[in-house]
């Protein structure tokens, strides 16, 4: 594969990936609320899944993602990984200078729980989230999968 593709498609998933946890920047403790199941994903996670994607680990963004996310997800950050498997590290460092200040969010985020609307097996949350200076609004949907809340349809 060409490399110019290669880097594109990483730095995309890498952005998705970024996108993903600032969109999950939200919420409770413990994955018995969707608040809690979405703050647990911020708190213990996020920044750990995210590295293990970068590092082309699938199985490990999986491991960390199966705590957070319903089946699909994880199935799609393993997908997600997979894209950065083998590539060198002259291939990293070019994706890590075209996402820019990217890789630093974690150092500065934080967030504000909005409206949480339960209805049975399914949930959604609102969520402000603020990360290099920049803020959005987000709307998470979780699903009950054996009785704990996991966020689902991010990465599937």
């Amino acid at each position: 594969m060409d490399i110019n593709v290669k880097l594109r498609r990483a730095t995309a998933l890498t952005g998705g990936a970024f996108a993903l946890v600032l969109a999950l920047a939200a919420c409770g403790a413990g994955n018995d609320t969707p608040e809690g199941a979405v703050e647990g994903f911020l708190k213990d996670g996020a920044e750990d899944m995210v590295n293990a994607m970068l590092d082309g680990d699938g199985d490990k963004a999986a491991d960390i993602a199966g705590d957070y996310f319903c089946a699909d997800d994880v199935t799609g950050v393993k997908d997600a990984a997979a894209q950065f498997e083998g590539m060198t590290d002259e291939e990293k460092q070019q994706m890590e200078e075209m996402a820019g200040d990217t890789f630093s969010m974690f150092e500065d985020m934080s967030y504000e729980i909005g409206e949480t609307t339960e209805d049975g097996d399914t949930a959604t949350v609102e969520v402000s989230i603020t990360a290099n200076d920049e803020t959005t609004d987000e709307t998470f949907d979780l699903v009950k999968e054996d009785d704990a809340w996991k966020i689902c349809g991010y990465m599937a």
